[in-house]
């Protein structure tokens, strides 16, 4: 459907349905945007509020009792949690369990950590094992939608990274000792990561 459902508050939308321009207003939940305009993913009644930044906002209020189906849905910029699972040259595969504002994904979603998405430095001086390990936690960003439901990840930034380690000749869980290496508190041998610094 092609006619624009701005100012229409209350009015039934439905998946595909243009609600406005993109420049007037933000789009909510049940709402995306595509080119210039914001469209309607759910079926439900439109509502106009106002939004954070002073812009309004296009949300879609769904009957009692259903979900938005792009609930669980990860998109770029999402910042998610993830176990490693599988450690190639170029690559570490991430099984991704939760992420920010969407909370523990019901689904399994697997996310590939790139060499030269690692961290912001010459990739030819990353080395995968020395940035992960299978078992560790890491904090990461979505920065491609991938291919078949592999989201590409990035650790660039500098609280983005493994979170949790444990350490490969005691079992213990290991402390940050600095952005590229993590220690045993029990047998203080040292391995190599790439820590997320945590917000000060």
């Amino acid at each position: 459907m092609e006619s624009s459902k701005h100012g229409l508050d209350g009015s039934k939308v439905v998946p595909g349905d243009k609600i406005c321009l993109a420049k007037d207003v933000s789009a909510g939940k049940g709402c995306y945007i595509r080119g210039a305009s914001v469209y309607a993913s759910a079926v439900g009644s439109l509502k106009i509020s106002a939004g954070d930044n002073g812009k309004r906002e296009a949300s879609v209020l769904l009957e009692e009792g259903r979900q938005y189906a792009s609930s669980q849905v990860l998109s770029i910029g999402h910042r998610v949690l993830g176990k490693v699972t599988r450690i190639m040259n170029n690559t570490a595969t991430i099984e991704i369990v939760a992420a920010n504002e969407i909370g523990p994904l019901r689904e399994k979603n697997s996310g590939i950590i790139r060499k030269e998405d690692v961290r912001v430095a010459a990739t030819e001086e990353v080395q995968i094992y020395e940035s992960f390990r299978p078992g560790d936690i890491v904090y990461a960003k979505v920065i491609s939608l991938g291919d078949s439901r592999r989201y590409f990840l990035s650790t660039a930034e500098n609280e983005l990274g493994v979170i949790r380690a444990v350490s490969a000749s005691s079992g213990e869980v290991m402390v940050p000792i600095s952005w590229k290496e993590m220690q045993c508190p029990k047998t203080n041998v040292k391995e190599a990561r790439k820590v997320a610094k945590p917000k000060e």
